[in-house]
């Protein structure tokens, strides 16, 4: 698994590590009971046709509600996991509107008067600070894209005529490396972008120094 590089990526992260977890305990009581009865109970071809026994209401109960019961954990978990990640913050210190484009990306910063965008390799590079909320606004001048950056475990497609919107918080300052993960023509897999993640204060200095949008 990638390493989790916002708030809501390790929430995402712990949500699959439980899923694991339980098809992992699902997987060694099946495999385990099967191989048992297998090997304790095999027979040979002269041997006799085993008892027959009816079947055990108590057990069956057991074996039907356990199933019952980790669908509705894990149902219950992904809803909480769920609402964390789409949860908006009143006020994000930062919103950056996000507009795809063949073969490229575009980020305003609609409160600070600045531009970034930029075509194939390595693509715009984007200024976030750490442990505060940022707010992106999705969208997409020609067809469907998608916003996705692997550590962050998440992504959202960019859709032309609509807007979705995605906040996060980065926990470590570093470089993420970001991609179109939705097929929209020839050079679909020359949409790269980058995400660098700084102090407040570093974050703040970088605003102050670029040029403003006219």
């Amino acid at each position: 698994m990638p390493g989790a590089a916002t708030a809501e990526s390790r929430d995402v992260a712990t949500l699959y590590a439980g899923f694991l977890v339980a098809a992992a305990i699902v997987a060694a009581i099946v495999y385990g009971l099967a191989t048992f009865a297998i090997v304790r109970y095999r027979g040979g071809p002269a041997d006799p046709l085993p008892v027959q026994r009816r079947g055990n209401l108590r057990l069956e109960g057991v074996w039907t509600a356990i199933p019952i019961l980790t669908v509705l954990v894990l149902f219950a978990g992904t809803l909480v996991v769920l609402n964390r990640v789409d949860a908006r913050a009143q006020a994000p210190a930062t919103q950056i509107h996000v507009q795809a484009f063949r073969w490229g990306w575009s980020f305003t910063y609609p409160n600070d008067g600045l531009s970034v965008s930029g075509i194939g390799d390595p693509g715009p590079e984007i200024v976030v600070p750490t442990g505060q909320a940022i707010r992106l606004t999705i969208t997409s001048a020609d067809v469907v894209h998608s916003f996705y950056v692997p550590l962050f475990l998440f992504k959202r497609d960019a859709i032309p005529g609509r807007e979705n919107t995605y906040e996060f918080t980065v926990t470590d300052a570093g470089t993420y490396r970001g991609q179109c993960a939705e097929f929209c023509g020839i050079y679909h897999s020359r949409m790269p972008f980058a995400i660098r993640a700084v102090s407040p204060a570093e974050y703040q200095a970088w605003v102050t120094a670029q040029p403003r949008t006219p």
